[in-house]
């Protein structure tokens, strides 16, 4: 036995070894078989001709996202499963699947959109589509539609009762558009993802009811409303991502790329019967073909263009004033009586309009038209051509303040006999032109290079007017027609981003995008003068004055911007999301800054979603705010010369008082809220915010010259400034902190006959000022200069001119072919305190929006409608001292709807 026992031990070896071998292969044969037996699932999700990255496919307990070309694929065992796709904005799509045994199924999915849960781009650099439910900052979507179907004819008021965080002034020159209580000038304004060009404009320029004493702007209204097809208005800091400006937010204007062509028309007037109103655009839209691409990437053109009449309103009362005499110097009280008597026997006897003066107190008669062109052609299927062409033209015919008779310094008696109310018709236009080209490379790192043009000029022209110091040369013949010159802003822009999205397979990261770019920017402010009798001074003998004010005003200033920035956003696969930005500007005029933001989501179920962000940031003091000049003169009642008015910062008179050169504004901005889906058919949203901003810039009151007083001392020692008298700049003089919250809830219920949907949207919003009011030392020896420079009227409309509070209701029934709507804006309550004048405070106001619409057919829909049904107005002036003598019944200053009282109308809409 023992000889044979290596014998056996091989045996058994080569027996467990064949064992072995015969085991691997049974299971290699048995896992060929089973993977033979199963079936493939393999497919795409797009949205009409785009591809959808990043859609969420669930099938068979398995999750996959959709890759760049918007592909998935499964490998399950046979049977009938239910496919599940979900992405960001659109509806979930669930369709039943038979996987048979062995085979390849490919499936292709059309995604819809999903108009309550609207897919936005703005809140980072990522391709990736989110809904406005699922940002780390909120963001509002307001679609072509929902603008129609507020009744405006503008596109700024279409905005004012869509957006409850967002107000606006009614047309005087312009609408000045404001976000959480912030100016204009810190609202950041892009139109398909690049900056829009600033007006000449400094807004509050003697105009009452004005918000944004001061600040810089764009005019929203010059883009024409029939290209656009919606509008994402970011309702949070961004200067770390889109730069300067954008420290209240960020509205993004997106224009139409569909192919058709469509039509809207509406008419309408004020209950009172006047301020008529007519409005038509027109929209066509077809597609770029290029047979070397495929044809999901075919390009498009769409053309618009519109028209826009208003007709001008008035609300004032009857001004009681005295027309032609002035009350004599220590008059007795008897001495007043017989003065008003005489006063109005003149008036009797000339036929003289008391309510002719105050003619200005309403919207303005405006004339508007232009037309757009944005287009796209694809170069292949990774490279694309885009661009966009935007032109309005916009004429205003507005009465000044009424120069009266008895007003014998500024009068020409041979031309005014009783008196005359000037009109102002000033001209703008604005264009902008956008280029540029964008892509994607083969490692799928997206990319654009663009550039844009815009101008904003302004032509001024003044009728039933004079120059009085050319009273005594020409007499009758002076000239009363007037070219007041054309001012200017111009922006070129050219920007460069590129953007690389990765789907890690490993760890808990999810999705993670990276992104970046530069920017650079030329900015140019030019004042032309107008013709010579509009400003030259003809008559020095009785209007003395050393200089013309006339060519200090002309300006040709400009700047150089550069910026750089870098985004990172990333999700987790356990729900958290976190989008971190940084941004260097660097300005030629005054330096440069760094702006940096973190923004965090965190889905604490699927119908919880937690976010909040923190950002730092800056808003540069604008070229008009740097270098506007306007210097005239004036006679005071004993005809002696006034000189005076906006000196630049840089000027002498202000260096000599020792005012600080402006510095940008900078800001914190803290906010932080939740998202819910209440029920299956009802969204809610909380945001809350902080914002703080140092070295806001203001225009000063007039700091006045009185001799021997302080500031004469000061001016004494310059000799050039022997002739000023007023005084008024810009300064980074105080700071302010405001807080709110913003609160949208929305419902939707359908059916297969009808329809209903209802929102409720609130903003309550608080602005205070902080700190002391910054002034300099020499400006400190002047007796009241802290309230001259910022004084109580100024503080209150920052701090009450707005209303406090605004919540919109409304809800949308349709069945059949009839569609209800009804909106309830509520505008919370303002306050006025002009100076030495009694402080007026205003109760908040509801206006109810109406409107029934019709379909004709399918493609033709009319509506019959009436904004401000119930023809509320806001509360009347309750102290007569506030009212011009009578004149005024309403304060422009904090009227936030208007006093114009109820509007209807009816409109048309072909789509075909």
């Amino acid at each position: 036995m023992p000889l044979r026992q290596p014998e056996t031990l091989s045996f058994m070896r080569r027996t467990l070894g064949y064992n072995v071998v015969l085991l691997f292969m049974a299971i290699f044969f048995v896992n060929n078989v089973s993977f033979s037996q199963n079936s493939t699932i393999s497919g795409k999700v797009r949205d009409g001709n785009e591809t959808l990255q990043a859609a969420t496919i669930s099938l068979a307990g398995q999750t996959r996202l959709t890759n760049d070309k918007g592909e998935f694929s499964f490998l399950v065992k046979p049977g009938t499963y239910t496919i599940i796709i979900t992405h960001a904005g659109y509806k979930k799509i669930e369709q039943t699947i038979i996987a048979e045994a062995g085979s390849t199924k490919n499936v292709e999915f059309d995604m819809m959109v999903n108009e309550l849960l609207e897919g936005v781009t703005l809140h980072s650099r990522s391709k990736i589509q989110r809904s406005n439910l699922n940002t780390p900052v909120p963001v509002d979507v307001f679609s072509f539609g929902k603008l129609v179907e507020t009744g405006q004819i503008s596109l700024t008021q279409m905005l004012n009762f869509l957006s409850p965080s967002f107000n606006a002034s009614r047309e005087v020159f312009n609408e000045p558009a404001t976000l959480r209580g912030l100016d204009p000038q810190h609202v950041l304004i892009l139109v398909n993802g690049i900056r829009y060009h600033n007006m000449e404009w400094l807004f509050g320029g003697g105009i009452k009811g004005q918000l944004g004493k001061g600040s810089v702007g764009n005019d929203l209204n010059s883009i024409p409303f029939p290209a656009i097809e919606k509008i994402e208005v970011l309702r949070d800091g961004a200067a770390a991502q889109y730069g300067s400006d954008a420290i209240a937010g960020v509205i993004n204007i997106m224009l139409k790329k569909n192919a058709g062509t469509s039509f809207s028309t509406q008419v309408g007037q004020f209950y009172k019967g006047d301020g008529e109103k007519f409005i038509a655009g027109l929209y066509h839209g077809f597609p770029l073909k290029n047979k070397s691409v495929s044809a999901r990437k075919q390009g498009f053109l769409g053309l618009s263009a519109y028209y826009r009449n208003q007709e001008a309103t008035s609300r004032g009362a009857t001004y009681e004033g005295l027309i032609y005499l002035n009350y004599p110097a220590g008059a007795t009280y008897q001495d007043s009586i017989n003065t008003r008597q005489l006063d109005d026997l003149l008036v009797k006897s000339k036929g003289f309009n008391r309510r002719a003066v105050i003619d200005n107190a309403g919207n303005t008669k405006i004339n508007s038209k232009g037309f757009s062109i944005n287009g796209g052609f694809p170069v292949n299927d990774r490279t694309e051509l885009f661009f966009t062409t935007l032109v309005n033209s916009r004429k205003i015919d507005r009465g000044a303040f009424f120069r009266l008779p008895r007003d014998s310094s500024r009068m020409n008696y041979l031309l005014y006999p009783d008196g005359v109310q000037p009109r102002t018709k000033p001209k703008t236009v604005d264009v902008s032109l956008i280029a540029g080209v964008k892509g994607r490379t083969k490692n799928e790192m997206y990319w654009d290079i663009m550039s844009s043009y815009g101008i904003n000029s302004v032509r001024s022209s003044s009728t039933n007017s004079h120059n009085e110091t050319q009273t005594l040369i020409l007499g009758a013949n002076a000239q009363t027609s007037f070219y007041g010159g054309t001012d200017f802003f111009k922006q070129l822009t050219s920007d460069v981003n590129f953007s690389k999205l990765f789907l890690p397979r490993a760890n808990q990261i999810k999705t993670l995008n990276l992104a970046g770019g530069a920017e650079w920017r030329r900015e140019d402010y030019q004042t032309n003068l107008g013709e010579e009798a509009s400003w030259k001074n003809y008559d020095t003998a009785n209007y003395p004055l050393i200089g013309e004010p006339g060519p200090e005003n002309v300006l040709n200033k400009s700047r150089n911007v550069l910026g750089a920035y870098v985004e990172l956003e990333s999700e987790f696969k356990n729900n958290l999301l976190f989008n971190i930005a940084g941004r260097y500007e660097y300005y030629s005029d005054f330096g440069g800054n760094i702006a940096v933001k973190f923004a965090t989501r965190y889905k604490l179920s699927s119908k919880i979603l937690l976010r909040a962000s923190v950002n730092n940031g800056f808003r540069a003091p604008s070229l008009q705010q740097r270098h506007s000049t306007s210097i005239g003169y004036t006679l005071n009642e004993i005809r002696e010369t006034i000189v005076g008015g906006t000196f630049p910062n840089t000027h002498e008179v202000v260096r000599a008082l020792n005012v600080p050169l402006l510095t940008a504004e900078k800001t914190i901005n803290v906010s932080g809220g939740f998202t819910s889906t209440v029920l299956k058919n009802v969204n809610l949203t909380v945001d809350a915010y902080w914002i703080q901003i140092k070295e806001r810039i203001v225009i000063s009151g007039n700091f006045v010259r009185k001799e021997g007083d302080s500031l004469d001392k000061i001016l004494d020692q310059y000799p050039e400034l022997e002739a000023i008298n007023r005084v008024s700049f810009f300064a980074n003089a105080i700071n302010t902190r405001t807080k709110g919250v913003d609160i949208v809830l929305d419902g939707n219920w359908s059916s297969k006959t009808e329809s209903f949907g209802i929102s409720l949207a609130a903003n309550f919003n608080s602005t205070r000022l902080f700190g002391a009011i910054k002034t300099s030392d020499k400006l400190a020896t002047i007796s009241g200069s802290s309230n001259t420079l910022f004084n109580s009227e100024d503080r209150t409309r920052i701090e009450k001119g707005l209303p406090g509070s605004k919540i919109i209701l409304s809800a949308i029934y349709r069945t059949g072919n009839i569609k209800l709507m009804i909106r309830n804006t509520r505008f919370g309550k303002t306050m006025i305190a002009p100076r030495s004048l009694p402080v007026e405070n205003f109760s908040a106001k509801i206006s109810t929006d109406v409107s029934l619409s019709y379909s004709l057919k399918k493609w033709a829909t009319v509506t019959i409608g009436a904004n401000n049904i119930a023809n509320i107005y806001p509360d009347r002036l309750k102290h007569y001292a506030n009212t011009s003598q009578g004149g005024w019944v309403y304060s422009p200053e904090a009227s936030p709807f208007g006093f114009n009282g109820g509007y209807y109308f009816i409109a048309m809409r072909f789509n075909f």
